[in-house]
């Protein structure tokens, strides 16, 4: 029998820690918030909010709320952040406690979704790190407690992009606070991720892409992209706009060099026929190594280019260099190359890279982990997931069916960064919010299959994914591959 709201607030007894607020909140309800990032939001469910503080130093502090359903069914369910954090996800504290978790979210320890507080203030910095999460996580399970006169049965994990990256570092490192783990799309090899995002930036000439001829304009990645189709899209046995496999592709632009009569905005020049070339391969080092995959073909289409290539220089790469690397607010981007990354490798503050290799601890407990990347994804370059299995595959010293029994990798062709995508990607399922739900089953919804794997030992096989207008799809598990054959997708 759960307790009285309102009285929760008395009776908690939590340390370093404010309890602003302990209500009762119908279904429906409009609630307000705290904060800049949104002066309110809405509950599906009934639930019993709680709002809260909890200092991690004399400098920081971690803000979060729980979200506690009349209808439980003894789980929880933390929530990650995306961006620069400093935003408590509502979507998803309302996704959880609509499905029945009692849900904790956190703003990772500031305010606001930039990264201006992370500049000389190395407290803020470790909290969005790894340090909120699992404060917040920890203090949200006693509240749960409390409330229900209940421990709770299992502990899941949901979140993608910078969301994907908290996932990884809390099975790496704090193995015991979740038995499931959903993580997408995810920002690790964070080093390396920002600064190649600022790299793709200066080969079209950022910041002074209007003065570059390597600049590629809107019209010149239309002619791009149907290059790239046409070359591509038929290779999983359907031509459909999506290219299931792009690293199968393997496109040549070479008929698309201008010559003397050709349309300059339908052919490219030999200055920007080498950055295509460059955009859809690996980042090598000075010594030849690969530092990060490739963008994928195809996840340019529907104007998604603009993330990446647009002209100007990317937020975060920006971001990250002035206020963390080189705590420089003024630092001058004009000359940004490979030895910033080689900087920002050797100082990785407070491991953010989020690279460990060794989630031994994590499956030994037999905690589960269920990763997806979009393959139209044009923030996060989808071999980024492919290359974090290898390296636990590798570090680990599992072979697929050992990675199996706790690991596994859905890859969604022509889904973009976290959701969307291309038209007729199969995005919908379930992974961020009751918008993402096509069907709320666990063959194809992530969030219930997780569950199903924890605590029915039911290990997904695929997931199917639903398109805008309906159509199912299978997402196959990385080690397999989805063609088209007597007029249905197979995984093989």
């Amino acid at each position: 029998m759960a307790l009285d709201c309102s009285s929760l607030k008395n009776m908690l007894t939590l340390a370093n820690t404010t309890i602003y607020e302990s209500s009762y909140v119908a279904a429906t309800a409009t609630i307000s918030t705290l904060g800049v990032c949104q002066v309110n939001t809405t509950s599906t469910a009934a639930m019993c909010r709680v709002d809260a503080t909890v200092n991690t130093s004399s400098t920081s502090a971690v803000h979060f709320e729980v979200w506690m359903p009349d209808e439980w069914y003894g789980r929880s369910l933390t929530v990650g952040n995306s961006g620069f954090a400093g935003c408590i996800d509502y979507t998803n504290l309302d996704y959880g406690a609509a499905m029945h978790f009692a849900s904790i979210g956190t703003d990772a320890g500031h305010e606001g979704p930039t990264s201006d507080s992370f500049y000389e203030n190395p407290e803020v910095t470790e909290d969005f790190v790894h340090r909120s999460l699992h404060v917040a996580t920890v203090l949200g399970k006693q509240i749960i407690a409390t409330y229900y006169g209940t421990n709770i049965s299992n502990a899941y994990y949901i979140g993608c992009s910078t969301g994907g990256r908290q996932a990884h570092t809390m099975a790496s490192r704090y193995p015991f606070d979740f038995n499931g783990i959903v993580g997408g799309s995810p920002a690790t090899d964070s080093n390396r991720l920002c600064s190649y995002q600022g790299l793709a930036g200066r080969w079209v000439g950022a910041p002074f892409a209007s003065e570059s001829p390597k600049f590629i304009t809107a019209p010149q990645w239309s002619v791009i992209s149907q290059e790239i189709f046409s070359q591509c899209d038929a290779l999983d046995g359907l031509v459909d706009g999506i290219i299931a496999e792009p690293d199968d592709c393997n496109p040549d632009f070479s008929s698309l060099a201008c010559d003397a009569s050709a349309n300059a905005t339908s052919c490219l020049t030999g200055a920007q026929l080498k950055v295509a070339h460059q955009i859809y391969s690996p980042l090598v080092g000075l010594k030849g190594e690969t530092l990060f995959p490739r963008f994928d073909p195809g996840a340019e289409a529907s104007d998604a280019w603009q993330a990446l290539f647009s002209g100007d220089l990317n937020t975060y790469t920006e971001g990250y260099f002035q206020n963390m690397y080189y705590t420089d607010k003024y630092h001058n981007f004009d000359n940004f190359s490979l030895a910033d990354l080689y900087y920002a490798e050797i100082m990785d503050p407070f491991g953010i890279s989020s690279y460990i290799g060794d989630l031994s601890p994590f499956k030994e407990q037999g905690g589960k982990y269920l990763a997806y990347h979009g393959r139209a994804d044009p923030l996060i370059n989808s071999g980024e997931s492919k290359a974090l299995y290898k390296h636990i595959s590798s570090t680990m010293g599992l072979d697929p069916v050992a990675m199996d029994t706790f690991y596994r990798l859905f890859l969604v062709p022509g889904m973009g960064h976290c959701g969307g995508g291309v038209a007729g990607a199969p995005s919908l399922i379930g992974n961020a919010g009751l918008d993402t739900v096509g069907r709320n089953v666990s063959t194809h919804n992530v969030l219930l299959a997780i569950v199903d794997w924890v605590e029915a030992g039911n290990a997904p096989e695929l997931i199917v994914g639903l398109t805008e207008n309906g159509t199912e799809r299978d997402n196959c598990r990385y080690g397999t591959t989805g063609s088209w054959r007597e007029g249905t997708w197979t995984c093989s």
